[in-house]
């Protein structure tokens, strides 16, 4: 199924092409970056290692997609988790999902998040939930 092929609006934004893309290495865990906002992946980069190598093993795979029609505003954090799957709620329009099993990470992100904000708080509060602990909840 593809954008093209179906009269159903694409209200999940499953079909957002996805053109920037970035192999980063953040902490111990090398990360193939996918988003259809440059500016996510510059963010990504100041905090970031130098890139993975093209041979490198890829731990995660990680797709944010800045949605401009999502709701803005609210300060607002809320992390539901159960076993390996964490949901993130930040603010009106953002939601961002990390499957530690199978080592995905997907994201809408709205307008209104900063590129200062995704550096400070998001990217470093996405990367503690990627390290489980025992009980498979993370630290």
């Amino acid at each position: 199924m593809s954008a093209g092929n179906t009269l159903v609006p694409d209200l999940l934004r499953r079909f957002v092409p996805a053109r920037h893309v970035s192999n980063i290495l953040a902490g111990n865990i090398c990360v193939r970056l996918e988003t259809n906002d440059p500016l996510i992946i510059a963010a990504m980069a100041r905090i970031a290692a130098p890139p993975c190598q093209e041979n490198a093993k890829l731990s995660f795979s990680w797709r944010l997609i800045r949605d401009e029609e999502a709701p803005c505003g609210g300060q607002e954090v809320t992390i539901l988790s159960s076993g390996p799957l964490s949901t993130l709620l930040l603010g009106a329009g953002t939601v961002i999902v990390v499957d530690r099993e199978r080592c995905e990470v997907l994201g809408f992100i709205a307008a209104d998040v900063a590129e200062k904000e995704l550096t400070r708080i998001w990217f470093p509060l996405l990367l503690s939930l990627l390290k489980p602990t025992e009980s498979g909840v993370p630290q």
